[in-house]
């Protein structure tokens, strides 16, 4: 099958002029990617190449930051080590990206032959073959991540948070690859947002006792302060955007009622803030994304539930207008200079990719810049699929949540229910892999955005805690009835995947309706939550704090333990999970293992627990990758089998009979009308 290549961890340049990411190759592994959007480098040998790509010697971790002289940092890391190996490329004066194979503990340079490899529907020009001299530094850290921008003679910045929680930032310079002038904050920060053109002085906030507060950053000498509270009341709870050029800053604040909104900060003496009316009555959660190069024009994601619009909005005049993209998935990172606006797109049918925004740019494109690399033009117009036709709606008796939508789930031969993982996630108009080659297969997708899930208010999503397994569970058991009773008496029951905590739920799932469903595959599950939190990283036990343990529920399926209820499950289940998972311990498929292997009965259905070696939490991302995607695809659209053999009569159940005749109301077990059973 022609895969299409997923592209992760783009960034832009401090002037937006250079853009870079991470492509997958067909062996699961990642590439390093690297735009020219402007077209300012100059030509080699009479060509003027806009787009190339390393080897695949990359994973999820690497970081990839491209510089504003027409490089490329690579920093990559090994989990929980510390160590850190920093790579610089130098493809304005060699003719080819390398993709250098170091260990981390490696300094030495290498230089490697490597071709750059097409992708998207537009390849890369052709650019001459040669050796390319790599810098490299090791590097030991905690927490290090790279940041674009910095004075004169910087090729960006690495903030590193170290192990007593205090923050130094440094500075990356080259020839040779050094990291110096280290400043310390005492406490964790976000984002660095520059305050002036110079690269010297930055904003960020500053995490202390009582949550994060503003500050300012001079590198020159080191020194930060408090930014000054406005007059007349208001707290900046969070910085969100600045640009230097117009001196804006977009801010997370509240007037003094508590109630969060956007607003224009004033720096200085006489600090204020102001609120845009038009800005704050735009309906959705909106997320600055980048200003244009004079401050004028701001790019923002709106979104509601499954769907994200990009606007721009005119500062002077509080004006947002809708800019000409379809909905869809814009990715939390915008590069705007003088050839336009570019974000990242993506929709279920489509990867992420760059789309260069109409009516955005300051001059006309150089050397046609936005034609010679992938997916720089705006072809999201183009997409096969209608945003507008990809999510649905779904009521029960305690509300509705919506679901994306892929293939006609009423006529399909398969129907594929997928549960995100977090819970504190939703799915989005984003493109998935593993959603988009079930498609491909001919199946159709329902990714429901049940209770819990985030997007639709504090309401819906704070419905499961100290509930986990309980709303949300009763949601997908109203989903799958719905879906059943809504496709043909002989069609296939619909079939399961769940990711994470997805698939603690896709288990519960098929523990609470045992012949609901035709199959189940389940990637980094876990059993119970009261399991997981003693045995699993503080990080997931403060996640699992912070929503509550709760009571068991008194219902019919009690404790929400499917170590307890696996004996329940009636369907052919497939389990992946990464024997390095630092999220999930791995031997929680281990234990969901041997609770199948010890359940009995006539009806005790085939499982296969795999180990994925030397994998993380998600093992379908990472090298070896695209092998258990197929086998997943493959096991999920498999048909439905004949699991069952042929009982007695004295051994039918009622609800075997109803598989049989298709009476979905003794399929499904008793779900409550009013089914909200929180402690």
């Amino acid at each position: 099958m022609n895969r299409r290549p997923e592209r992760v961890s783009f960034r832009f340049s401090a002037r937006s002029r250079f853009a870079a990411c991470l492509v997958g190759a067909a062996d699961g592994g990642l590439a390093p990617g690297w735009w020219d959007l402007d077209g300012t480098r100059p030509p080699y040998a009479g060509d003027t190449p806009h787009y190339r790509e390393g080897v695949p010697a990359e994973t999820t971790a690497t970081q990839v930051l491209p510089t504003e002289d027409g490089g490329l940092l690579r920093l990559r890391g090994a989990a929980g080590s510390g160590r850190h190996l920093l790579l610089l490329s130098h493809p304005a004066t060699a003719g080819t990206l390398a993709a250098e194979s170091l260990p981390i503990e490696s300094l030495a340079a290498e230089s490697l032959d490597a071709k750059p490899l097409p992708i998207g529907s537009l390849p890369a020009e052709p650019l001459p073959a040669g050796s390319l001299a790599v810098e490299s530094l090791a590097v030991e850290a905690r927490g290090l991540r790279l940041v674009s921008g910095g004075p004169r003679g910087t090729l960006a910045l690495a903030v590193e948070t170290a192990h007593d929680g205090r923050t130094r930032v440094w500075r990356v310079r080259p020839a040779p690859l050094r990291l110096s002038d280290p400043v310390t904050l005492p406490g964790r920060v976000t984002a660095l947002l520059p305050l002036d053109g110079t690269g010297c002085r930055y904003a960020t906030d500053l995490e202390g006792p009582e949550g994060y507060r503003p500050v300012s950053l001079d590198l020159r000498d080191g020194r930060w302060h408090a930014l000054a509270s406005p007059a007349g009341g208001g707290r900046i709870h969070r910085l969100l955007l600045s640009a230097p050029a117009s001196g804006l800053l977009l801010t997370a604040s509240d007037p003094g009622d508590g109630r969060l909104r956007i607003a224009r900060a004033t720096l200085g003496d006489g600090a204020r803030l102001d609120f845009p009316e038009r800005l704050n009555s735009l309906d959705g959660a909106v997320l600055p994304l980048a200003a244009d190069p004079a401050g004028e024009r701001v790019a923002l994601r709106v979104s509601r539930g499954a769907r994200a619009r990009l606007f721009l909005y005119d500062v002077a005049a509080d004006r947002p207008r809708p800019a000409a993209l379809p909905p869809g998935a814009f990715h939390p990172v915008a590069g705007w200079s003088a050839g336009g606006l570019r974000v990242v797109y993506a929709a279920p049918d489509h990867p992420a990719h760059l789309v260069t925004v109409p009516d955005t740019a300051t001059r006309g494109p150089s050397d046609d810049a936005t034609s010679s690399g992938p997916d720089v033009t705006p072809k999201a117009h183009g997409h096969s699929r209608s945003s507008h036709d990809a999510t649905e709606w779904f009521a029960t008796p305690s509300g509705r949540f919506e679901a994306v939508r892929l293939g006609d789930r009423r006529t399909a031969p398969t129907v594929v229910v997928a549960l995100h993982g977090g819970p504190e996630d939703h799915w989005t108009l984003g493109y998935d892999p593993v959603l988009a080659r079930l498609s491909e297969a001919g199946a159709a997708v329902v990714a429901p955005n049940q209770r819990g899930s985030t997007g639709y208010g504090r309401a819906h999503a704070e419905a499961i805690h100290g509930a986990w397994g309980v709303p949300d569970l009763a949601d997908i058991r109203f989903l799958v009835r719905t879906l059943t009773e809504q496709r043909p008496p002989d069609a296939e029951p619909p079939v399961l995947l769940g990711t994470s905590y997805g698939g603690f739920l896709a288990l519960l799932a098929v523990c609470a309706d045992p012949y609901a469903w035709a199959r189940c595959a389940v990637i980094a599950p876990f059993l119970s939550a009261r399991g997981l939190r003693e045995r699993s990283s503080p990080a997931v036990r403060a996640l699992i704090d912070r929503h509550g343990l709760g009571e068991p529920p008194d219902d019919d399926l009690g404790p929400r333990d499917v170590e307890r209820l696996a004996h329940r499950i009636r369907v052919p289940l497939l389990a992946l999970h990464g024997s390095d998972d630092p999220v999930v311990p791995v031997d929680e498929t281990r234990r969901l293992h041997r609770s199948l292997a010890g359940a009995d009965g006539p009806d005790r259905a085939p499982h296969d627990c795999l180990d994925i070696a030397g994998a993380g939490h998600h093992p379908l991302q990472e090298r070896g990758g695209a092998e258990l995607t197929d086998r997943l695809v493959s096991f999920l659209t498999a048909g439905f089998p004949g699991r069952r053999r042929t009982l007695a009569p004295s051994e039918l159940t009622v609800a075997d009979a109803a598989v049989r005749h298709r009476r979905p109301s003794a399929v499904f077990g008793h779900i409550p009308h009013d089914e909200r059973t929180t402690p």
